[in-house]
């Protein structure tokens, strides 16, 4: 495993993905370094970037008042369908890594 890899699992873990994810997550991009491309333009996207970091905050929130964090994701993104799907292009490489 080089240092980027493992950098990367280390980032992923801060974050709250399983171990499992986080190495599934870093495979792919070592084998497609232009997903790692495609979600650095992602970062440039202003609208996109702002969506989630509501979306994120909105999640911590219900969190706080005890709510499993899978049920809280399920509800905001729920909440936010509209602005995501309107992004649904630009995010493709994230909903890709995400898959099985």
């Amino acid at each position: 495993m080089g240092f980027k890899s493992f950098v990367t699992k280390l980032a992923l873990r801060s974050k709250g993905v399983s171990k499992d994810k986080a190495e599934e997550i870093t495979k792919k991009l070592d084998k497609n370094p232009e997903i790692a491309e495609s979600l650095k333009a992602l970062e440039g996207n202003k609208e996109v970037k702002e969506l989630f970091e509501k979306i994120t905050k909105e999640i911590e929130a219900k969190k706080k008042t005890g709510l499993d964090e899978q049920y809280a994701a399920v509800l905001v993104m729920g909440k936010y369908k509209t602005e995501i799907m309107k992004h649904r292009e630009a995010l493709e490489p994230l909903m890709g890594l995400m898959k099985k």
